[in-house]
């Protein structure tokens, strides 16, 4: 009896001290991950233009148009990337009135819809335009009321508080909603008369894009005037152009064009491009890019010399053909009605 339990005694010893090395391993294991020099332990090699977080222009190898001395310097008065709650209002401005001399010169958009700030909201990062159809139709503050109401549709005008000039490069990252209501992306003259403005009078604008959502009409109907937008497949489409408009000042009649076009294989609603023109200092060219990538240059029929509005926007165009509000895409949830801004940057060469 005394022999069993001296073993039994020395059996507990000796698990003890089993017990005490295994938890002395353990922490010694600890330890030894704790002290390792830093400099002896693997890391992953960080890319410095990864950690960088200030933005820059996009532009893919060999695309960027800059001289070896120069380098771009962010335009803040119209650059934005809508991160906040509320429009800035130091930046945009959400209705396209504009009061002169008393007067109201401002553009509500085409014969059908009506531009207004209800429809700007910023969100998710994002500025958005909704696009929208009337339970009954309304008036622009400046169309004839004793006239019956025939803006059936909403949409919105955005524009910068500041002028863009020549020598800027212009980008967004946008995307179509998924109506048949534009997106648009472009610059024009201001609505001064014609000694005011910083266009010698020309009328002039610049459209970096302008595509739709979705695309009612078909060929030989009377809205797609001689068929070119169907044939163009505006739902898919990188659209940008330099018109010289007709104006009080110079009597050219018919409108002045020059521009181009491209095609994607998706439809303009289904994903985000980043859309951006280069506007030269001397106003003699200004050069498309899509995605960092040049897609044309183009020389206007005329210098745009001049200080320019930049637009971000949505309209009803007049040739888009008038179907049922579910084809249109105005039954869509309310988050396929938006045109969204993920970004607006804004960039000019200065000395490096």
């Amino acid at each position: 009896m005394k022999k069993l339990k001296a073993m039994t005694k020395t059996l507990n010893v000796i698990s003890l001290f089993v017990m005490i090395g295994i938890f002395a391993c353990s922490n010694s294991s600890n330890d030894e991950i704790e002290i390792v020099p830093k400099e002896n332990q693997i890391e992953t090699p960080v890319n410095e233009n990864e950690t960088d977080t200030s933005p820059s222009p996009t532009f893919l190898a060999n695309q960027d148009p800059k001289p070896d001395n120069k380098k771009w310097t962010q335009v803040d008065a119209l650059s934005d990337e809508f991160d906040s709650a509320e429009l800035d209002a130091s930046k945009w401005n959400p209705t396209p009135e504009f009061i002169w001399n008393g007067q109201d010169r401002g553009w509500y958009g085409s014969s059908r819809l009506l531009f207004a700030a209800d429809n700007v909201s910023t969100g998710d990062g994002y500025l958005r335009i909704e696009g929208e159809k009337f339970e009954s139709p309304k008036y622009s503050p400046k169309d004839d009321t004793s006239k019956p109401a025939e803006r059936r549709y909403g949409g919105a005008y955005v524009y910068g508080k500041t002028l863009a000039e020549p020598g800027y490069y212009i980008e967004a990252r946008m995307k179509a909603s998924k109506t048949a209501m534009s997106a648009a992306f472009w610059l024009k003259s201001e609505t001064k008369p014609c000694t005011n403005n910083f266009n010698d009078g020309e009328n002039l604008e610049i459209d970096i894009q302008e595509c739709v959502g979705v695309f009612t009409g078909e060929l030989g109907d009377d809205w797609t005037n001689d068929d070119w937008a169907v044939t163009s497949d505006w739902d898919k489409i990188f659209h940008y152009n330099t018109h010289r408009h007709n104006s009080p000042c110079n009597n050219i009649g018919a409108r002045q064009t020059k521009g181009g076009k491209t095609n994607f294989e998706k439809n303009n609603s289904e994903e985000f491009h980043v859309y951006a023109a280069y506007w030269y200092a001397d106003g003699s060219k200004v050069d498309f890019y899509i995605d960092g990538a040049l897609e044309e240059s183009v020389t206007p029929v005329i210098p745009f010399n001049g200080a320019l509005r930049l637009i971000m926007s949505s309209n009803f165009y007049d040739w888009i053909e008038e179907t049922t509000a579910q084809e249109m895409g105005f039954e869509q949830p309310l988050e396929d009605r938006y045109t969204k801004f993920d970004w607006v940057r804004v960039w000019r060469l200065e000395n490096d």
